[in-house]
């Protein structure tokens, strides 16, 4: 008998916590028998989503179509917090069996479960379909000449390679008037260097137009040269020989000589005058001479001169 109580007093007590739980709503609003967050409705913008475009490549070329899109995912919450993680979906504009011209068309959301749906913003594009038309350019490339030092000129300028293939439609091909490597490298050039550009399509009025150039950057050598000048040598001699001699000659052995330096002081330099001391001297030699430079030119070529001085005896 006392057994049975107990039973039956825990049974009662089982309900009676069971019914104070379920008139205040205690586990509903722990969510533990309710799933309610899993399949409330929700809405998520992902961005950044890429564009399929479905077309014959080999015989057309589209243009205005964004390579990435915003789609808005509505749905079920679990199944759209899920596709915001993995992106297990596509975004598709579909122009197949289309012919060249200019058309607005939907973007679909493929692969979505049934209680998603994907939508694309904007929900259209405007693209242009042409016939597509490959050609061979020639890239130019331009160095400006504020990168270059004060003190050099530009010597050459190569690109690698020297051409590239352009595909794009066939009215966006016909303007086409150059072909340029564009360097974004601003810094002063002052030695042979290799830089890497990208390489862009331009009409008369200088617009980029929408094409596609294989390979799409190239390299461009930079060779510099020291500006210079080529100026006369005028000699003077100081000192005096030794006693009982005379200075018959003095001879330089270069006429000329290469100086460096910016446009402007070389602009300003005629010549240069080399100063040879013969003090003390008593027989004819050979001396080097130092030049003594004007002021802002860097080196000369040869750096030092060699004078063949010729002495002989008082008679």
């Amino acid at each position: 008998m006392l057994e049975n109580k107990l039973s039956v007093s825990i049974v009662a007590l089982l309900l009676a916590l069971f019914m104070f739980v379920n008139a205040n709503n205690v586990f509903e609003d722990m969510n533990l028998f309710n799933d309610e967050g899993e399949n409330q409705e929700n809405t998520e913008f992902i961005e950044g989503v890429p564009v399929e475009v479905l077309y014959d490549e080999e015989s057309y070329y589209v243009s205005g179509v964004p390579q990435e899109v915003t789609v808005e995912l509505g749905g079920a919450n679990s199944n759209v917090k899920r596709l915001q993680a993995t992106r297990n979906f596509e975004v598709v504009l579909d122009l197949r069996n289309r012919e060249p011209g200019e058309y607005e068309v939907f973007f679909t959301v493929n692969g979505l479960p049934e209680n998603v749906s994907g939508t694309v913003q904007p929900e259209t594009a405007n693209v242009t379909i042409q016939n597509l038309v490959t050609q061979t350019f020639e890239v130019q490339a331009e160095v400006s000449e504020g990168r270059v030092g004060s003190s050099y000129q530009l010597d050459s300028v190569n690109v690698e390679p020297s051409t590239v293939t352009v595909s794009g439609g066939e009215s966006t091909m016909n303007r086409i008037q150059y072909v340029r490597a564009m360097m974004t490298d601003t810094s002063r050039i002052t030695e042979g260097r290799v830089e890497e550009a990208e390489v862009s399509a331009f009409d008369a009025q200088y617009n980029k137009l929408d094409v596609e150039i294989e390979p799409s950057t190239v390299r461009i050598e930079i060779d510099v040269n020291e500006l210079s000048k080529e100026v006369p040598v005028y000699q003077e001699t100081t000192g005096e020989v030794a006693d009982g001699n005379r200075l018959s000659d003095v001879e330089l052995n270069h006429d000329t000589i290469e100086i460096y330096g910016d446009r402007e002081t070389l602009s300003s330099i005629s010549s240069v005058t080399a100063e040879v001391d013969v003090g003390g001297m008593s027989s004819s030699g050979k001396k080097d001479v130092r030049l003594e430079l004007p002021e802002n030119v860097t080196k000369s070529e040869p750096a030092v001169l060699e004078a063949d001085v010729t002495i002989e005896e008082d008679e």
